[in-house]
């Protein structure tokens, strides 16, 4: 069988104290003879900006035991940060401030930080079997009718990517969105425009790791 991962599998894989860890590994360990594949704008484009703004939440944490009247928000890269990624920088900061020993919590967090870089280049560099649909060859038109109904980009550019990829051969695609990766989504946008259900008939299968 041949996996097309969400960029949320690597990173389930690699928070070895997230809450999905324990059923990806177990997916992961039972890969045997399927493949996996990724688009490249997630190895390219995706995950490196994730990789960064994981670092920027990591500074800003320090800054802020270094010195708790510094204000997160007058970070000098804090601009930089979506709006989830904010939510997860004041929940660390809370929770170090009540902390006990905030430099040993920060520690903890920066520890963390390596052991989960360390096993995303592990997954990238040994498990990944393909990369596939490079980011300019992505279909613009499609991106766009697919990003109309689950307005985010991010997950517009890999489902397109998968779609594209599985006219060539047959994908399932494997994440843990349930909200925007559906084939209602991807009906809809066929509903809607005849032209591209016609160009992509093959509709890849898609599954979630929490149903594994």
């Amino acid at each position: 069988m041949n996996w097309f991962l969400d960029m949320c599998i690597i990173i389930f894989y690699a928070e070895i104290q997230g809450k999905n860890y324990e059923m990806t590994a177990k997916f992961v360990k039972e890969k045997k003879e399927n493949k996996f594949l990724l688009c490249f704008y997630i190895s390219k484009e995706n995950m490196p900006k994730w990789i960064k703004r994981e670092k920027i939440i990591l500074k800003i944490l320090g800054e802020k035991v270094e010195n708790p009247s510094h204000e997160v928000e007058k970070s000098e890269e804090f601009g930089l940060l979506f709006p989830r990624d904010v939510i997860k920088l004041k929940k660390l900061v809370g929770q170090c401030l009540s902390s006990r020993n905030k430099e040993e919590y920060y520690e903890k967090i920066k520890e963390n930080q390596i052991i989960m870089l360390k096993r995303i280049d592990y997954f990238l560099t040994n498990l990944i079997n393909k990369e596939v649909i490079p980011v300019d060859k992505i279909d613009q038109d499609l991106k766009s009718a697919i990003f109309t109904f689950t307005n985010n980009m991010s997950d517009s550019l890999t489902i397109t990517s998968g779609i594209q990829h599985n006219q060539e051969e047959d994908l399932t695609l494997i994440t843990g969105d349930k909200h925007d990766w559906n084939k209602d989504n991807i009906q809809w946008v066929y509903d809607s425009r005849p032209d591209l259900a016609k160009k992509y008939s093959k509709v890849p299968e898609i599954r979630y790791i929490q149903d594994m």
